[in-house]
């Protein structure tokens, strides 16, 4: 509740012949002095009582609204973005009501993300499904050519979950990048769609966004990652022409935070980390044996301030060499569940945040009941023996 304040009577100075209370209903001026006449007493004197009365339920308001405030403070489950540098304004401090009667455990932003690649005409249904499960950072891609946009901005609607109990997150992709397409670019004015083959890389990442906000139904995007196709980086002077732009859709409230995908180069990384004016707090790289695994880089993401996210960690190495191990299974076995959820759970354990593009409800319930409702726990002689199977250095 505002804090209210009385307002005091406030008169002229005597000589100037104006007495007029603003708080009594005017009467002409003979009226005023017959009423007068004999009444020696202040204004303050003559209503005390009601001065009193008055301040007594002011206080009494003020004091049960802050008591409300501070018990619906307790009573309310934070849900914290694990993405390191996030503002204030990202963090999502409660639960809506819906959540609430049905109990489901929401998910932090940024410890596990729903991937909404591949889903085609499927997206808004998985999408919606994703997030009554208990998923709330989805993430998907703008000029991408295995991505539906749309559908993600329809399925997020249709869920029925505030939009800043939400984190979007997509994709910029400069039209030289392998998988680029236009099928997501949609607009009021179609004539920009699709867009020219000859728009510099400056008007690429403009048209991309205004059409990234079309598609997902919002104001402003929670982040925005600038796409390489697997170890094939763009040019870095590309990169950052297309880097400063973003920056300037940051410093207008439309996007909160800007990463990078598939960048296993350190010196690229760090030479970005410098040039950049808003730096970048994301880095989405493949968990593969081909890519070491970033065992290299892992201590330079959390010296720079960069979360991790984590795709093909079932698709890839890591999940073809825990698939049937004896040893996976029966760590698996101990804790109650499968070794896909075992592989999910260890990635967060090293520091890393994973995409899960399930398109089971069952698989998604269980997956945020395993990794956050329920999140497993781990000896250190079971990471150790999980990180044997995979690479060994991954717990130093």
């Amino acid at each position: 509740m505002p804090l209210l304040r009385s307002r005091q009577p406030k008169y002229e100075n005597a000589g100037s012949g104006n007495t007029t209370n603003p708080l009594l209903i005017h009467r002409d001026s003979h009226s005023d002095e017959e009423a007068n006449k004999g009444n020696t007493k202040s204004f303050f004197e003559r209503n005390k009582a009601q001065f009193i009365i008055i301040l007594s339920v002011i206080l009494c308001c003020i004091f049960f609204g802050i008591k409300a405030n501070i018990i619906n403070t307790n009573n309310v489950t934070s849900l914290s973005l694990s993405i390191d540098g996030a503002d204030e304004d990202n963090n999502v401090n409660k639960n809506n009501k819906a959540n609430q009667d049905t109990k489901i455990q929401l998910a932090p932003m940024g410890s596990i993300i729903y991937g909404a690649k591949g889903k085609g005409g499927d997206t808004a249904k998985l999408v919606n499904e994703a997030i009554q499960s208990g998923f709330r950072h989805i993430a998907t891609g703008g000029f991408h050519n295995e991505y539906n946009e749309a559908g993600v901005g329809t399925g997020w609607k249709e869920s029925g979950v505030p939009r800043n109990e939400l984190y979007l997150q997509t994709l910029f992709l400069a039209r030289s990048v392998n998988g680029y397409g236009t099928q997501n670019c949609n607009l009021e004015d179609d004539e920009l769609c699709p867009p020219s083959p000859d728009l510099s890389i400056e008007h690429q990442v403009h048209l991309s966004i205004r059409s990234s906000l079309h598609n997902l139904q919002t104001h402003y995007i929670d982040s925005v990652l600038v796409h390489n196709f697997r170890a094939k980086l763009q040019p870095y002077e590309e990169t950052l022409q297309a880097w400063k732009v973003l920056e300037d859709h940051v410093d207008r409230g439309v996007i909160r935070h800007l990463g990078i995908v598939s960048v296993h180069d350190k010196d690229f990384l760090t030479k970005l980390h410098g040039d950049a004016r808003i730096k970048p707090t994301i880095i989405q790289n493949r968990f593969h044996s081909n890519r070491g695994y970033d065992i290299q880089l892992r201590p330079m993401f959390k010296e720079l301030g960069m979360s991790n996210q984590l795709f093909w960690i079932l698709t890839g190495s890591g999940g073809g060499r825990v698939r049937n191990n004896d040893v996976v299974k029966g760590i698996a076995e101990r804790k109650g569940v499968s070794p896909q959820i075992l592989l999910y759970s260890f990635t967060m354990e090293i520091g890393g945040s994973p995409l899960i593009g399930t398109k089971s409800v069952v698989h998604m319930r269980e997956d945020v009941d395993a990794l956050i409702m329920h999140k497993l726990e781990w000896e250190k002689e079971e990471l150790v023996a999980m990180a044997g199977v995979i690479n060994k250095d991954l717990i130093q």
